[in-house]
Order: structure tokens, then C-alpha cells, then sequence
């Protein structure tokens, strides 16, 4: 069983280079016909922005509950929602009878503990000065001053219980704690509040006040761009409600942990953003742009015009066209060099054009460095294949696998553990990456381009009195423009040819059925063949 099992993921290898070579050999690469516009332009300088989009809400920074330390029915309510307060001013009036009366008590006590005090001191005084005469007796002297020392106490217990009955008849006056807006009110006139001291629930909530010079704007960031998002990088944000007008902000914080909805993962970021004459109110949905950074006075080139050397257009230029020798650098380049073909030592087993046969007996009957190496050499070229290469010689491996007559797996299928989808899926650019509980999440791709990542484009430049293929070194794009870092300036006339992204996206989706029609077992969107 055990053999069986190599055997099934070795062949699985195999087909994976049968089905390089057979695309790689093509000489002629047939290019689907888009309906398109020729556009000729010079290249120029511009600024460049790099931002990733999200949709965010409104929150206020400071945001405070008015709660009522006392209990009582509502006599004055000047808490109205919308208007602004200032810091001390009166929102709810409590009724005072209670509260009053017990103030008033307090302080008649404080009177009297004042007085026996001022008693109990002249007492212990002719005590003392009796005492010193022989006039009176040890134990009088102690009575004195024990009756001193409880005057003094009864004076204490006396301002203290005065001072908790003003407290308590100054919270009947509900005062604004901030200055701000008063955002929503809970209560109305008349009605009977319970006390957030006493009671269990929390008392009863009055209106909410918040600080709305200043607001947070709330969004979620996606995985694959929170990478490039960091404290201190600016934004704009643009409320629904206000379509017209942009709002500059900062970001402060970025949460340490992700949230997962629906297989998407997403961290939160939070916006500080200067509300200017109040317009940003708490709740509103937002758009923000996080920039990411801006170039300015850069050679731009626009991404119509950037084909990739490996993609199905990219080669068909190099079939039609004879490459410029000196493009860059003053180097010249052969298609197999362009292409990604060449640099390698030549004539070694693993890069002959070996029949199944051949490289079936590679490796089962060769060393573990031979079969390593062959391994190693299948991988890097794997890589280097377009994403539409890499999916049509998935497609094909699945095919023939399913297909006992063409050397596949009896049954068809990938035998146990995945090695087909190890090589073809889970790499780099691959279809997808393997996903909890056993099922496939396709990878989403990022809203950027790595500002640091260097790479290599066709262009068609103007030369004469024809347009040649040229390539060129771009580093960040966006949707619309690339930066050009080396082998096109300004003033350069490119020519590209203008498609619509919707044909586009109908010929890819076109592509991908025909791709799926040589899959056995499968049949409407289903997962692959074997899982």
C-alpha cells in the first residue's frame, strides 16, 4: 500500500512536468481576441498614490453615560438632544424635600456638638486648675477630660454627617460632566429616577454626552493589506452624508487581533479625525482611504500598456516582434532569458525533454540526491509559470489522473495525502491555500502592489517608425499607473491597447470552464476531484 502510495504522488509530479513541457513547447500562443482600442501616448511624470479602501463608522472619542448618584422625582430637565453643553451646566433637577431636611438636621447637629464641645473644654479647665489646689480627686480630674475628648468626637461625627447630607443635596443637581453634545436623552419630565449608588442595575441612565470636536472613524482592515497599514500613516474619509467633502485623519491604534466572518479575516483600525463645523456625526458610515505613501514627480506608465513576460500576451509579443537587445541596460536579452528559460547548465538529465517513461525511471530507480534535485528543478519552474499556466496544468494533471488509460491512479483522484495539491496549490500564486477543517480558501489578492518589489514588464515603445517590445523595470502601482525605475523616460511613446475589464473578466471565466471540462467527477462548482 505504502508503494502504492509513492508511486500515485510520483506520478502526480510527473504529469505536473509532462504538462509544463506541453505548454512550454508551444511555439505559437494563441491569444483570445479581446475587443480593445489602440491608444498611443508619452510617457510623463506625475505623482503616485498607493491606498488601501475600507468602510468605517463614526464614533465619538469621549462618550459618558449621566447617571444620578440620588434617587427622586425629575422637577427641571434642560437635557435636549442635539444641543450643545459646557462642563458644570444644570441638566436634571431632582426634587430637594428629602434631602433638604436632612441637610438642615445635620447642621443643627453640628451646632450642638459645637456647643457641648466649647462645655466639655471649660469643664476639664476649672477641673484642672482644682485639681491642682487638692481641691478635687484623681478620679475628677479623669472625668473631665473624658468628657472633653467625647465633645470632640461628637463634633467629628457631627461635620461629617453634615458634609454627606450636602452631598446628597447637591447630586439632586445632575451637572453636565464634559463639554459636548448631548447625544441621546433617556428621561422625561416628572419621572421617578432610581440611584446608580444604591441600586443593583445601575441606576437610570439620563442622556449621553460626548466630546464631538474630535471623532474616531472605526474600520476593518483586510489580512492581506494590513501588512502595509501602520500607526501615523494619514487618511481621508469621506461620510456618506456628506459625499462632497473629505475629511484628513491619523492613524492611532490597530487592534493586535483579528476577527474571522464568513472565512475573511479582518483587523480593526481606528482613525482620529479633526470634525470640522461639526458635520461628522456618531454612527455615520464612512469611506476611508489609507494612503500608504505618495511619490511625487515619478515616470508613470500606465498599466494597460505592462505585459507580463510569462503571461499568454507577453509571449505572443515575443513571437511577433523581435525583442530590442538594447532595451536595458545596455544588455542585450534573448527571448529564453526574458521568458525565465534560460541561465541554467545545460544538458543534464532533468532539463532534457524526458519522455514519461524516462523520468518515471529517474525516480523510482534513481538516488535520493538525483530524485531531490529533479524535484528541486520541477518546483522552480512550477514558479515561474503565470497563474493561468499553473491552472491549466492542474487541470490537466487532474485529467489524466482521472484517466486510468493515460497512466493515472486506478479510480482516479490524488492518493492520500494530497501530494498533487502540495505542489500545484499551496505555493506562491497558486490556486489556493488549504483552509481549516479540510476545506480550500481561495487566497484574495491585495488591494497594493509591494512598494518595494521590483518587476519585470513588456512595453511596446516607439522606435523609429515601429513599435518594438521593450523591457522595462516597474516598482509600486496602483489601479491605474506603475513606476518606472528603469528602462523607459520621459517623453518615450508607448502604444498599448485599451480593454475592458469586463470582457476581460468574461474571457477569464471563460477560460477557467474550458479548463474544467477535462476534470472527471466534477460538476458545477464542486470541490476538485479527490477531497
Amino acid at each position: 500500500m505504502k508503494k502504492t502510495y509513492l508511486f500515485g504522488g510520483l506520478t502526480v509530479v510527473l504529469f505536473g512536468v509532462v504538462g509544463y513541457y506541453v505548454l512550454g513547447r508551444k511555439a505559437d500562443v494563441e491569444v483570445v481576441p479581446v475587443a480593445g482600442v489602440q491608444r498611443v501616448v508619452m510617457v510623463a511624470r506625475g505623482d503616485l498614490d498607493l491606498t488601501v479602501s475600507a468602510n468605517g463608522v463614526v464614533q465619538p472619542i469621549n462618550k459618558v453615560e449621566v447617571r444620578s448618584k440620588a434617587s427622586g422625582q425629575i422637577l427641571e430637565l434642560n437635557a435636549e438632544e442635539g444641543s450643545n453643553v459646557r462642563k458644570g451646566d444644570l441638566l436634571v433637577a431632582l426634587d430637594q424635600t428629602t434631602t433638604k431636611n436632612d441637610y438642615e438636621q445635620s447642621k443643627a447637629d453640628l451646632a450642638s456638638a459645637q456647643q457641648q464641645l466649647s462645655q466639655a473644654e471649660n469643664a476639664a479647665r476649672r477641673s484642672q486648675q482644682l485639681y491642682e489646689k487638692k481641691l478635687i480627686s484623681d478620679q475628677d480630674l479623669d472625668q473631665s477630660k473624658l468628657d472633653l475628648v467625647r465633645a470632640q468626637s461628637q463634633l467629628v461625627r457631627a461635620n461629617a454627617a453634615l458634609s454627606s447630607a450636602d452631598d446628597r443635596l447637591r447630586d439632586t443637581r445632575i451637572l453636565a460632566p464634559i463639554n459636548g453634545l448631548i447625544l441621546s436623552r433617556s428621561v422625561d419630565l416628572g419621572q421617578i429616577i432610581a440611584s446608580a449608588v444604591s441600586n443593583v442595575g445601575g441606576g437610570t441612565i439620563l442622556a449621553t454626552v460626548a466630546d464631538m470636536d474630535e471623532v474616531y472613524v472605526l474600520t476593518n482592515v483586510d489580512e492581506v493589506d494590513i501588512g502595509k497599514v501602520a500607526i501615523g500613516q494619514r487618511a481621508k474619509v469621506v461620510a456618506d452624508a456628506f459625499s462632497e467633502d473629505s475629511f484628513n485623519g491619523e492613524i492611532v491604534r490597530i487592534a493586535p487581533l483579528g476577527k474571522t466572518q464568513q472565512n475573511v479575516t479582518t483587523f480593526s483600525v481606528v482613525i482620529v479625525v479633526k470634525n470640522i463645523a461639526g458635520k461628522l456625526k456618531a454612527g455615520m458610515s464612512a469611506s476611508v482611504d489609507i494612503e500608504i505613501f505618495r511619490r511625487q514627480n515619478v515616470v508613470l506608465v500606465p498599466n494597460e500598456a505592462l505585459k507580463d513576460p510569462r503571461s499568454e500576451q507577453g509571449r505572443a509579443l515575443l513571437a511577433s516582434f523581435k525583442l530590442d537587445r538594447d532595451s536595458v541596460g545596455g544588455k542585450g536579452q534573448n527571448r529564453k532569458e526574458l521568458m525565465g528559460e534560460g541561465g541554467g547548465k545545460k544538458g543534464t538529465k532533468q532539463e532534457k525533454e524526458l519522455s514519461l517513461e524516462e523520468m518515471r525511471r529517474v525516480m523510482e530507480n534513481g538516488s535520493p540526491a538525483e530524485r531531490d534535485k529533479m524535484r528541486e528543478q520541477m518546483r522552480v519552474r512550477v514558479e515561474k509559470m503565470s497563474p493561468e499556466e499553473r491552472q491549466k496544468m492542474f487541470a490537466q494533471v487532474q485529467q489524466r489522473m482521472s484517466n486510468p488509460g493515460q497512466g493515472g491512479m486506478p479510480g482516479g483522484g490524488i492518493p492520500p495525502g494530497g501530494g498533487g495539491m502540495m505542489m500545484f496549490g499551496g505555493g506562491p500564486g497558486g490556486i489556493g491555500e488549504q483552509g481549516g477543517e479540510g476545506t480550500l480558501r481561495r487566497r484574495r489578492q491585495s488591494q497594493l502592489s509591494d512598494a518595494k518589489e521590483v518587476k519585470e514588464r513588456i512595453v511596446l515603445v516607439k522606435q523609429g517608425d515601429q513599435f518594438i517590445p521593450r523591457l522595462v523595470k516597474i516598482g509600486a502601482s496602483n489601479f491605474d499607473h506603475a513606476e518606472v525605475l528603469e528602462g523607459l523616460k520621459e517623453g518615450d511613446t508607448i502604444q498599448f491597447t485599451m480593454i475592458s475589464r469586463a470582457k476581460i473578466a468574461a474571457e477569464q471565466m471563460n477560460e477557467r470552464m474550458r479548463s474544467m471540462q477535462g476534470l472527471g467527477g466534477m460538476s458545477g462548482g464542486g470541490p476538485p476531484p479527490g477531497r
